[in-house]
């Protein structure tokens, strides 16, 4: 792997201030101007958070939408949900605002994996702060840092895993059994925050297993870390196949979409061959259907994920595209009834008011966005016959196949970009090798990918502090 100067002496404190300062304050206005207590959640994983306090018990998959998944946000949210909701007079919006501003550790724990990720490839100044700024600006991550959601808990240990996976490969030493354990301890956490978390365990098989015949180490270190990890998540998804008969479980009343055709009809619902824009600009101000998934631009799986990456996708700005609504007064007294558990007849409402949304800004953000991606690709494809790489394709590869996986027995609502959005150390690794790849084509093109990624990040920037303030 080629390796460039570490960065030192001035110029990092002064980049690394100015990163931190862009990052946080659009942050602080994210939180303190959400329309809901619970921030900007995809998902209403904050129920099962409120079930544990309510009950004093794990939720079944009954008791609400979002109580299907492994228990350990529910569990580890518990108290701080508790503690909010005592520091707010027992009213259920303060212990739901505590959990949203916990997300913010857990979105700086993701940043600060990605810039430790970065050092390992020793970085020059300059590509340490454009990949520090990459993660942190980056609108998905954004957004999900003020979520009481489980995927903010997932994306972190997933990032803290695939940082020491990479440093097990790029640092011999190390490869310690204590080092695998922490990999088992951490795949299994992850495993017991989603089904997703269970990614982790092939990656590190496929990291370890060409190792093996050097020696009887690498094998131990293997069983150790799957050992760990099955001490850790092991119990959850036995009960699931004692009392459901299956290890994975799925949202009280879905429908089995597995079942609706084969592996060819489920498939032909989606689109793979469109990456488009315009499409997903036009959604700001075409008030014609109800649901984000009536449009096709939705099928396009390609145009979804790159918009979900750089922009909220109407889904938190227009209240008429929404696809579920919340019952009035949700979350405003002392008690919180999960939404399926509601009388049909109870008024509904928008989730989400209306943004203020300039839309030349968020055309500009879609359109650039497309460099740091391209440079991800350039990276991916310079460095891929280097060994050293090979976690990262592991991690990659791995994730994108559990991903692929899931999405097509699934409706369009399915397509989340936040559901990989652990992939971003690897990104930001990828981003740097294809800065550089481009540099070693020649030193001028190396300079306008850099100015070109600037561009990126600052209308991302322009973005995340338009959705704030909105």
């Amino acid at each position: 792997m080629v390796c460039s100067p570490e960065s030192r002496g001035l110029a990092w404190p002064v980049a690394f201030g100015l990163v931190l300062a862009l990052a946080v304050a659009p942050r602080l206005a994210l939180g303190l101007r959400a329309p809901r207590p619970f921030g900007y959640a995809w998902d209403l994983y904050h129920e099962g958070v409120v079930t544990v306090c309510a009950q004093g018990r794990l939720p079944r998959p009954s008791d609400c939408w979002e109580c299907y998944p492994p228990p350990l946000y529910f569990v580890s949210g518990a108290p701080l949900y508790a503690l909010g909701r005592r520091l707010d007079g027992g009213r259920a919006s303060g212990g739901l605002a505590l959990l949203a501003w916990a997300s913010m550790l857990l979105a700086g724990l993701t940043v600060y994996f990605c810039d430790r990720s970065v050092r390992l490839l020793r970085p020059s100044a300059l590509e340490r702060a454009l990949a520090l700024a990459f993660a942190a600006f980056l609108p998905c991550l954004f957004m999900g840092s003020y979520a009481a959601e489980a995927d903010g808990l997932l994306t972190a240990l997933m990032s803290a895993f695939f940082y020491l996976l990479l440093r097990r490969r790029l640092h011999p030493g190390a490869k310690t059994a204590s080092g695998a354990a922490g990999l088992g301890i951490l795949a299994g956490l992850a495993a017991l925050t989603k089904y997703s978390g269970l990614v982790a365990l092939p990656a590190l098989a496929c990291e370890e297993l060409p190792s093996i015949a050097r020696g009887p180490r690498r094998a131990r270190d293997l069983l150790l870390a799957l050992a760990a990890a099955l001490a850790v998540c092991g119990w959850h998804y036995a009960g699931n196949l004692s009392r459901y008969g299956k290890p994975f479980l799925s949202p009280p009343l879905l429908r089995n979409p597995y079942a609706r055709g084969n592996f060819g009809q489920r498939l032909s619902r989606y689109d793979f061959r469109h990456l488009s824009v315009e499409p997903v600009v036009s959604l700001y101000g075409d008030p014609a259907h109800r649901a984000t998934i009536d449009y096709p631009v939705a099928r396009e799986v390609w145009s979804s994920l790159h918009a979900q990456l750089w922009t909220d996708m109407v889904f938190f700005s227009r209240p008429e595209h929404q696809p579920w609504v919340l019952p009035q007064g949700y979350a405003q007294g002392s008690e919180l009834t999960p939404v399926i558990l509601t009388p049909a007849e109870t008024p509904r409402e928008a989730a989400y008011p209306r943004k203020r949304v300039f839309r030349p800004i968020l055309e500009l953000v879609l359109r650039l966005g497309f460099v740091p991606e391209a440079l991800i690709l350039l990276g991916m494809v310079a460095t891929a016959r280097r060994r050293a790489t090979r976690p990262l394709w592991a991690w990659t590869l791995a994730t994108a196949a559990a991903y692929g996986w899931w999405l097509i027995g699934q409706d369009p609502w399915g397509i989340k970009a936040k559901y990989a959005l652990f992939l971003l150390p690897a990104a930001c690794v990828w981003l740097i090798l294809g800065l550089r790849a481009a540099a070693r084509v020649d030193r001028r093109l190396g300079a306008v990918a850099a100015w070109a990624l600037a561009a990126a990040l600052a209308a991302a920037q322009a973005y995340i502090w338009m959705f704030a303030l909105g």
